[in-house]
């Protein structure tokens, strides 16, 4: 600043002088030097003696006149330009700041799905018979215990006294065969319920040897894995021990050559006592390069050794789960070898008396006679029963496939319509993994569809990501609307917003106000005298516009938003400005 003003006024004195040069050839240099710099010019005084005072004439007048109008310009222009420099305060760079206070974070995700039923039922024929009412199409809506479609009820009837008959016949058969062959059949169901018993009794058994084969390759592999980090412990130990003894060892020769030297009787002047000098030094280095990784190491030693023997005690006890597994699995295949000798005998037991009770043909009659009376049983019990009821609606819903036709057949267990509920339905959403940690299954949501707005909570969360259209991984999350009505349509899509995470009295501070490092987040702080600052925090739950500060800033702090511009750093002052 004050080198500026130097120049200043240099300048402006060499162009004024350059000025009167010009207006005034016989302006002496005295003159000039004292006009110009405040300095007397020096004469003799005879010189001055000789002189005598001469009147000024207008030309000189005038030109004296202007002569002092120049300077009084001269010192304003010092005055104007020069001083407010010296004494004007500094001007410090400006930052928009936020204070830390008091208040609430809450996340929101915001995000559209598709309407979707959370019960949905396939209703299948009991009977195979012919329909008689049934007028239902997709899109139509269908009221709980409404009857949906019925049968032909002179044909179930004829189906009825069908399922009499064929029940009569196989009775008969079975109990013909039953008589005969009664002594026999009772062996061969015991041989049979033995066999059946066995048989689970071996799945059982190479169940549980699969199980055994499993722990004992477990552990073998952990037997593995524990001795080789046992090694590894056990290798740096020797590292270690080795970086201790080498500076032992150094240090020893450092005390010979230093012992050498210090009872050396040698000329100081000499080279043999140079090279025990250059000796001590080489030595000494040695000492100091070694020292470091020594007292490294040294100070290892100890959590080396306690982790030497965890990894020992892990070991032995991975030994004898090992041997207890490996005991266990030996004596599964030994009761594996009694089973199946048992086995043996009860098949050979089955098969003499299969041969004597009755012929393959008649073997098959009887079984067929018996499946046939089952079905008769189950068609009177159940199917017919069922069919003459008619078929109805278990809740309330909107038909959103039919297959079923008035008057056509329908068959056993064939397909005749869909009903999906319109009471319990949710939204499926996709979201992406940013959005996935704002949110858990019961929180509240607020769900717009079709101009309606319906409260709604997170019921689940899909475990499985898949890439959507711009191949972008997404989770699917199901909001359950918890108060549909007849406004509900299956299908439409639904804007859906879900208040997450929520906490309450915590410090905060505008979310575009915390930055992020390699050393993680962080804030630039104004201090009270204005220095800029960065402090370290620890964030909690952060939203789009505020995140909570668990550490490292205080109540009132005032915290820089927007980060800062080039050429402001930390350690500066600057002006605040709330923002």
């Amino acid at each position: 600043m004050f080198g500026k003003k130097k120049e200043f006024e240099d300048t402006e004195q060499k162009s004024l002088l350059d000025e009167w040069e010009d207006d005034e050839e016989n302006f002496d240099s005295g003159e000039k030097k004292k006009k110009i710099f405040g300095k007397r010019a020096k004469k003799s005084k005879p010189e001055k003696e000789k002189k005598e005072k001469v009147p000024l004439t207008p030309a000189q007048k005038k030109k004296r006149r202007k002569r002092m109008i120049i300077g009084g310009i001269v010192v304003v222009l010092l005055a104007v330009m020069v001083l407010p420099r010296l004494f004007a305060p500094d001007i410090l760079p400006v930052v928009t700041v936020a204070e830390a206070s008091l208040g609430s974070v809450q996340q929101v995700v915001e995000g559209s799905g598709t309407v979707q039923s959370e019960e949905t039922r396939t209703y299948f024929s009991p009977v195979s018979a012919t329909v008689d009412s049934f007028n239902l199409k997709v899109g139509d809506t269908v009221e709980a215990g409404e009857t949906l479609l019925t049968y032909n009820a002179a044909e179930l009837d004829e189906l009825y006294r069908q399922a009499e008959l064929t029940g009569s016949a196989a009775a008969y058969g079975y109990q013909d065969s039953i008589t005969k062959n009664n002594e026999n059949v009772a062996e061969y169901n015991r041989s049979t319920a033995a066999l059946e018993i066995i048989n689970r009794q071996l799945d059982e058994e190479d169940d549980n040897l699969d199980h055994l084969n499993d722990r004992v390759r477990e552990y073998t592999g952990y037997q593995g894995d524990s001795s080789s980090k046992l090694a590894s412990l056990k290798e740096q130990q020797a590292e270690g021990q080795a970086a201790v003894a080498d500076l032992q060892e150094k240090q020893a020769a450092l005390d010979a050559a230093s012992t050498a030297l210090s009872s050396s009787t040698l000329d100081p002047a000499s080279e043999d006592y140079k090279k025990l000098q250059d000796a001590v030094t080489v030595a000494q280095a040695a000492v100091d390069q070694a020292a470091p990784a020594a007292e490294e190491a040294q100070a290892k030693l100890p959590e080396l050794e306690k982790n030497i023997q965890a990894e020992q005690d892990n070991y032995n006890n991975i030994v004898i789960k090992l041997d207890e597994y490996q005991r266990r699995l030996a004596d599964s295949q030994e009761n594996k070898q009694k089973l199946e000798s048992s086995k043996a005998e009860e098949e050979g037991i089955q098969s003499s008396t299969d041969a004597s009770i009755l012929s393959s043909a008649a073997k098959n009659e009887l079984a067929a006679n018996k499946n046939l009376s089952d079905l008769n049983a189950q068609m009177t019990k159940d199917d017919i029963t069922e069919g003459k009821e008619g078929i109805k609606a278990e809740f309330s819903g909107v038909v959103t496939s039919v297959s079923a036709v008035p008057g056509g057949p329908a068959a056993k267990g064939g397909e005749l319509f869909t009903v999906a509920s319109n009471e319990d339905v949710v939204v499926e959403m996709s979201i992406t993994k940013y959005d996935l940690e704002k949110m858990a299954e019961g929180q509240t949501a607020v769900i717009t569809l079709a101009g309606h707005e319906y409260t709604g909570t997170v019921t689940g969360l899909s475990r499985i990501a898949e890439a959507n259209a711009q191949g972008t991984p997404v989770v699917t999350a199901q909001i359950k609307i918890d108060n549909p009505d007849e406004n509900i349509y299956l299908g439409l899509e639904a804007t859906v917003s879900v208040n997450g995470q929520e906490v309450t009295d915590v410090l905060v501070v505008p979310t575009e106000c915390v930055n992020s490092g390699q050393d993680g987040s962080f804030c630039y702080v104004v201090q009270e005298d204005g220095t800029l600052v960065r402090k370290t925090v620890e964030t909690g739950l952060a939203s789009d516009d505020y995140t909570e500060i668990k550490s490292g800033l205080e109540f009132g702090d005032k915290v820089v938003s927007g980060g800062i511009t080039a050429g402001i750093q930390e350690g500066i002052r600057v002006t605040a400005v709330e923002g």
